[in-house]
């Protein structure tokens, strides 16, 4: 059983909870430093009704479609991705835009397309934060293999 087929314990759950909290008191953008670039996401709570924050990689940027690519780590099985499911408009945040969006889901060959592309542009934060939950590869073939493991999602903004 790999790390993504379980639902993550303690130290994972503040591990990604940590760069909400930075975001929360002033150090929103501070990823740039590593190469990586953050969406945060505030989604509206499927029990609860209360927002819900979560921070997750821009795998991409499509300038031209004005679309974002995202992966959904724990898939189906994210807390955040079932309540998109539920309330399927959210607030999104990248750098200083803020804007209200929707998702839909890559088929899975264009997941592999857009995991090998990120890979590519930036091999060894993917292998860290691969590694980090699990997940090794030797390369590229074996990485579109675990991209039918895998969620992506394009996440679209609403036009205002």
């Amino acid at each position: 059983m790999t790390v993504l087929e379980k639902r993550p314990g303690p130290f994972l759950k503040f591990f990604f909870k940590f760069p909400v909290w930075l975001h929360k008191i002033g150090f929103g953008g501070w990823e740039r430093l590593i190469g990586a670039q953050w969406m945060l996401l505030t989604t509206t709570g499927r029990k609860s009704g209360k927002p819900r924050e979560t921070m997750v990689d821009v795998m991409d940027y499509d300038k031209a479609a004005d679309t974002y690519y995202i992966e959904v780590a724990y898939g189906k099985r994210a807390d955040w991705f079932r309540n998109i499911q539920a309330n399927p408009f959210f607030e999104a945040k990248v750098g200083r835009r803020k804007f209200k969006a929707r998702a839909s889901v890559l088929s899975n060959e264009n997941a592999a397309d857009m995991l090998v592309k990120f890979y590519r542009e930036k091999p060894a934060y993917t292998r860290s934060v691969m590694a980090m939950v699990g997940m090794k590869f030797g390369g590229e073939d074996e990485l579109r293999a675990i991209a039918s493991k895998l969620m992506l999602l394009a996440i679209h903004p609403e036009k205002q």
